[in-house]
């Protein structure tokens, strides 16, 4: 099982957002029982440890920390906004 992170930028838009987003933070918290820390779809490798996962009408984007079996969630955004 893989340990999840988040930034600060993350933890206040799940604060801000409430119950709102209670269903993305269970589908994030849902990471950590993927055996390679990668969901089956919608998921991109970005960089080496880097992925953009969309996701519940957001984006994503998550570094996996193999070394210390960890995925740190940096970013959060609603897809509209991401893409602007």
């Amino acid at each position: 099982m893989w340990a999840i992170e988040y930034s600060e930028e993350v933890k206040f838009y799940f604060i801000d957002n409430g119950p709102y987003t209670f269903d993305l933070l269970v589908k994030l918290e849902e990471l950590k029982f993927y055996e390679d820390g990668i969901p089956p779809e919608s998921c991109i490798q970005i960089d080496l440890s880097w992925y953009m996962w969309m996701v519940l009408n957001h984006v994503v984007i998550y570094e996996l920390a193999a070394a210390k079996r960890s995925l740190i969630i940096w970013v959060v955004k609603p897809i509209e906004t991401a893409l602007q």
